[in-house]
């Protein structure tokens, strides 16, 4: 009898064991996805901001900003950025008269989804970038990951306040418009039942060159 109570409390020591062997793996697990998924979100962040820096320190090169306004309103949707187009010229100097290329860059906002986070669900998008050279046709060139939460341009005034009509301030005055404020955030690319890093948020005020 005795006997067999010691073999049935090492059968009972030995499950429980199992099972906190077993929990600590899959936690292990678990932390191990979680941070290789708010790597992939932060490495997909930076890689857009990269691109969009590039793109906002272009408008109006080679633009007379007192002739033009080198932008389009961004178009606003619910405290979201749906459009937002923006020029730039290429001037070709090797021949006479110098030869100018208006270049026009679009993103615009596609939503491709929800994604469920601890207390809300919310949509997601991909910002999608297009390009025109002249009169020519919108052709495709980049986009973002389909992970965006929330994007916003906004043009702002020397006092970084928000400019409503930028283009109508820009015609009134050529200096009413000094600054691109560039929004956005992005959720991870897997849903996860326990995630400690919910939403990378990026932001970023750039002069727009004289």
């Amino acid at each position: 009898m005795i006997l067999i109570l010691d073999n049935l409390g090492a059968i009972i020591v030995g499950a429980a064991v199992f099972l906190i062997l077993l929990v600590t793996q899959l936690r292990a697990t678990e932390m191990s996805v979680e941070q290789s998924t708010a790597y992939m979100m932060k490495n997909q962040a930076s890689s857009m901001a990269t691109w969009v820096e590039e793109d906002i320190l272009q408008i109006g090169e080679n633009i007379d900003k007192e002739v033009e306004a080198p932008y389009e309103n961004p178009t606003q949707v619910d405290g979201m950025t749906t459009e937002f187009i923006f020029y730039r010229d290429s001037v070709n100097t090797e021949v006479s008269p110098p030869d100018t290329i208006r270049i026009a860059t679009r993103y615009t906002l596609e939503q491709v989804g929800t994604r469920s986070t601890d207390s809300d669900t919310i949509a997601v998008y991909r910002i999608n970038r297009h390009i025109k050279w002249g009169t020519g046709s919108w052709y495709a060139e980049g986009q973002s990951a389909p992970l965006i939460s929330v994007f916003r341009v906004d043009m702002l005034d020397a006092d970084a306040n928000a400019v409503a009509d930028p283009v109508a301030a820009l015609a009134g005055d050529p200096l009413a418009v000094r600054n691109t404020r560039i929004r956005f955030a992005m959720v991870p690319p897997y849903d996860l039942d326990r995630t400690t890093l919910q939403q990378v948020y990026y932001g970023s005020t750039l002069i727009i060159p004289n």
